[in-house]
């Protein structure tokens, strides 16, 4: 199971199962890969330099899309996921908003059921450049808790396009900043840290409670969020700064 998630969410569609903890570790394991292919390439850095979070993740799509099709990272192939959706329009828990879009979406040819709501899904966000926790927090990890996205999932992903320098590792920033803000009526559990496996760098896993209500009545059930983040290359003043 998804490193002890606990009870899956109830309701309408079926409660869906979490995924392997190899199935998701090879889906972080490719995003490292593509990240690193991105940040290696003269073209894709002049975008890294001042490109929105859109742009990125188009960026990151498509180099994902291209290591899956390449069959060069064990487990990532055409075998098993559809490339990953970018902003694919999803229902909220409500079944009322039908335009909420994460960011990246990984689904599995072999998910059973089969539904849209059956996958891996992440959101995005920049740190750095104006950018805060504060947003990665409000306008991310909340729409986790609130049903917006991921809701017939027991777990879903959060990741961070680093530029600043002082937001070192998703553990200490995020223990940190939720120390002195425990968050509205869905709680912050404490922060997990995992060790980086296998080419993935050290993750951060926090449970959140979801207070809504499903459709049929029912509550959904706790969300793990595995917390990756992925540098920009420091020049050399950030790295003298450091």
């Amino acid at each position: 199971m998804f490193l002890n998630l606990g009870t899956a969410p109830h309701g309408p569609p079926p409660p869906f199962s979490a995924w392997s903890r190899k199935q998701v570790q090879t889906v972080e394991r490719a995003i490292v890969r593509a990240w690193s292919q991105i940040t290696e390439d003269p073209h894709c850095q002049a975008v890294l330099s001042g490109g929105t979070e859109p742009q990125i993740t188009a960026m990151l799509q498509d180099a994902l899309c291209e290591l899956l099709n390449s069959g060069q990272l064990a487990g990532f192939s055409t075998a098993t996921y559809l490339c990953p959706i970018r902003g694919q329009e999803l229902d909220d828990h409500t079944g009322k908003l039908l335009e909420k879009r994460p960011d990246l979406t990984f689904p599995r040819l072999s998910s059973r059921p089969a539904s849209n709501h059956n996958a891996l899904f992440f959101e995005c966000k920049i740190i750095g450049r104006g950018r805060t926790l504060d947003d990665y927090v409000r306008n991310g990890v909340r729409r986790f808790e609130e049903g917006i996205y991921a809701w017939a999932m027991p777990h879903a992903g959060m990741l961070a396009y680093v530029i600043s320098a002082e937001a070192a590792d998703p553990c200490s920033s995020l223990g940190a900043t939720w120390s002195t803000d425990p968050g509205p009526a869905a709680p912050y559990a404490p922060i997990e840290p995992i060790s980086g496996e296998g080419g993935i760098p050290a993750i951060a896993l926090s449970r959140h409670a979801r207070t809504f209500t499903l459709r049929n009545g029912e509550a959904p059930g706790q969300i793990l969020l595995r917390h990756l983040w992925l540098h920009f290359p420091l020049d050399e003043d950030s790295r003298a700064s450091r």
